[in-house]
């Protein structure tokens, strides 16, 4: 629990100096018991507005919350209790500022009465649509006078910030390739599963017989495979691209564009990012937005990916992909997998996802122009037109791909399990 300090105050009685002067005009033109009363009764009103504001001045506001990390969707509840000595009773309107980056709740004033004799609590439950940090800072308090002559409102201020991690979407099954021994562990081959390390079943994807979970599909009504761990774990390079790529003429409409894809791509390279975690891969995972950042799993779990994804922000003039990837040419090796997630690729990036391949043993890239279809929604008609440069890039990377050089554009009527199904696909 946190006590608020005042901020600011602020106030709107243009009508009570507008009656005020009103009636002092009266009072000097004729001056009778009547006009004189009815000064008496403005008079009152000033004295009422100032012992307003000063017990609004002396209010003690306290915050607390339930929690400091949530989910797009999920609720979170503010509880504040406002105790103080005031001059005299208020009907107060309070009411809570949320604010992020691209993003804000709305929420309804909460009316209440404050006295001398007791503590007065209330709270509110909002959810907020984007990732990101939101701003819980503020709390509006606002009196308004019954006869509608003045109002005054008072900001009470404590800082205070929530964070807002990407969605969580289902990615389905995307193999990386597995080169790397673990430590301890003996294989004939390279790439190779344990049997003896169970972990549990999943929906069957067109596996050979042996490898259904005959007991499990019988209880689900629908067939199950049998997942086991690995004697080799993958090692991944996973690029996050989110800015605008210097290729793009029209950069006002695809900077509207990028806005959309910004969260589409963390939520799809969180998604990938646990799955790789969950399944004891090796990441590092680079950024590139406003500037370029770096994060290993190395004492790190998918939570604190998470919340650096929650943070991170594109631009349309950044830092690029090519430089990123030049610069890491050296940290890549025959174990690893170089997965790009971006907007817009030409065919200028070829060459960095050949010398890339070289070094390291497969490349993906996927591009998502127009976002991806949510789970629960059905498959529609896409009439999506790609760009000129994008459709080079995909008409001579197919020629690559025998070389695990993989490029694919998302369409929007695609999930992303079908889509990293899709990649996946060749071994």
């Amino acid at each position: 629990m946190r006590e608020l300090r005042l901020e600011s105050l602020s106030s709107r009685k243009r009508r009570l100096f507008t009656v005020s002067t009103a009636v002092f005009v009266w009072v000097i033109l004729s001056v009778d018991t009547f006009s004189l009363m009815i000064g008496s009764l403005v008079a009152l009103l000033w004295i009422h507005y100032f012992f307003v504001a000063l017990s609004i001045k002396r209010l003690n506001i306290t915050r607390t919350i339930d929690r400091e990390r949530l989910f797009p969707g999920e609720y979170l509840t503010l509880k504040y209790s406002i105790s103080a000595t005031p001059l005299m009773q208020l009907e107060l309107i309070a009411m809570p500022t949320l604010r992020g980056r691209y993003d804000f709740a709305s929420t309804r004033g909460e009316r209440v009465i404050v006295r001398s004799d007791r503590t007065v609590s209330f709270q509110y439950t909002v959810s907020f649509r984007k990732r990101g940090e939101k701003d819980l800072s503020k709390l509006e308090i606002l009196y308004r006078d019954p006869m509608k002559l003045f109002a005054i409102k008072a900001t009470y201020s404590l800082e205070e910030k929530i964070m807002i991690l990407p969605r969580i979407i289902d990615p389905g099954s995307f193999p990386l390739r597995l080169r790397e021994l673990l430590p301890g562990r003996e294989s004939d081959f390279k790439l190779m599963e344990d049997l003896t390390d169970f972990r549990g079943i999943r929906e069957y994807d067109r596996e050979p017989l042996n490898r259904i979970h005959w007991k499990a599909s019988a209880r689900m009504g629908s067939l199950y495979s049998k997942e086991f761990g690995y004697t080799a774990v993958s090692k991944t390079f996973l690029y996050l691209d989110l800015n605008l790529s210097d290729e793009v003429f029209a950069r006002d409409v695809w900077e509207r564009i990028r806005v959309d894809y910004e969260e589409t791509a963390i939520e799809v390279a969180g998604s990938l990012i646990r799955k790789i975690i969950a399944d004891s891969g090796r990441l590092t995972l680079v950024t590139v937005g406003e500037k370029v950042s770096y994060m290993d799993d190395t004492g790190r779990d998918w939570i604190d990916f998470f919340e650096a994804l929650s943070a991170v922000h594109g631009c349309e003039k950044g830092p690029s992909l090519s430089e990123c990837m030049s610069r890491d040419m050296g940290r890549y090796d025959p174990a690893t997998t170089v997965v790009v997630l971006s907007l817009y690729l030409g065919e200028s990036i070829l060459p960095d996802l050949v010398k890339a391949r070289g070094r390291a043993n497969r490349v993906v890239v996927l591009l998502m122009p127009f976002g991806l279809r949510k789970s629960g929604q059905l498959p529609g008609k896409s009439y999506q037109m790609l760009p000129r440069a994008m459709e080079e890039l995909k008409r001579r990377s197919s020629l690559l791909e025998e070389e695990q050089i993989i490029v694919r554009v998302v369409e929007e009527n695609r999930s992303l399990a079908e889509t990293f199904g899709e990649a996946g696909t060749h071994r």
